[in-house]
C-alpha cells in the first residue's frame, strides 16, 4: 500500500508540474492576445483555450492541494476539542471529503466519456477547442482526491493524531 501511496504522490506532484506549464501557458496566450490586438492583428481561440485550461489547472491540482492537508479545515473547531473529539470529528470530515469528490467525479465520468466518443468541442466561431481534456481533468483530479481523503482517514486512525498541517503532512513525505 505505501508504494501505491508513493507513485500516486509522485503521479500528483507530476500532476501540478503540468498544471504549472499550462499556467505558464495561459500568461503566453494572453500576452500574445494582447500583443496582436494591439498591432491590429486578429488571433482566435485564446478565450476558448483558457477557458478549458483553467478547468484542467484546478482539477488536476486538485489531489495535490488534498496530500499536503492545503484544503480548508476548521482549526478553530477542530483544534479546540480534546484529542478524543478532534479525531472523530477530523474522520467525518475526511469522510465527507471523500463521498463529497467521489460523487463529483461519478457525476463527471459519463459528460466525459459523451465528450470524448462524440468528439465534442467548445467554442463558437473560428477555433474549436476540445472539450474532452478539461471534463476528464475533473474526473481524474476529484477520483485521486477521494482516495487521498480515504488515506487521510487511515493515517489519521493509526496514528491517533490529527495532523491537520501542511508541514505535517509535507514532513511525512
Amino acid at each position: 500500500m505505501r508504494n501505491f501511496v508513493r507513485g500516486l504522490d509522485a503521479l500528483a506532484k507530476a500532476m501540478m508540474i503540468l498544471t504549472a506549464f499550462c499556467a505558464f501557458g495561459i500568461a503566453f496566450m494572453i500576452l500574445v492576445e494582447v500583443t496582436s490586438r494591439n498591432l491590429g492583428i486578429r488571433f482566435y481561440g485564446a478565450a476558448e483555450y483558457i477557458r478549458n485550461l483553467l478547468i484542467v489547472i484546478v482539477f488536476l491540482q486538485l489531489p495535490y492541494a488534498v496530500r499536503i492537508r492545503s484544503m480548508l479545515v476548521v482549526d478553530i473547531f477542530v483544534g479546540s476539542l480534546p484529542q478524543r473529539l478532534g479525531i472523530p470529528v477530523a474522520v467525518a470530515g475526511h469522510l465527507l471529503g471523500a463521498v463529497f469528490f467521489a460523487a463529483v467525479a461519478l457525476g463527471s465520468f459519463h459528460p466525459a466519456v459523451e465528450a470524448w466518443v462524440e468528439g465534442q468541442y467548445e467554442g463558437e466561431g473560428v477555433v474549436d477547442v476540445p472539450a474532452w481534456p478539461a471534463k476528464f481533468s475533473i474526473v481524474i483530479g476529484c477520483g485521486i482526491a477521494t482516495f487521498y481523503y480515504l488515506v487521510r482517514i487511515v493515517e489519521t486512525v493509526r496514528s491517533g493524531r490529527l495532523g491537520n498541517t501542511p508541514a505535517d503532512a509535507r514532513a511525512a513525505d
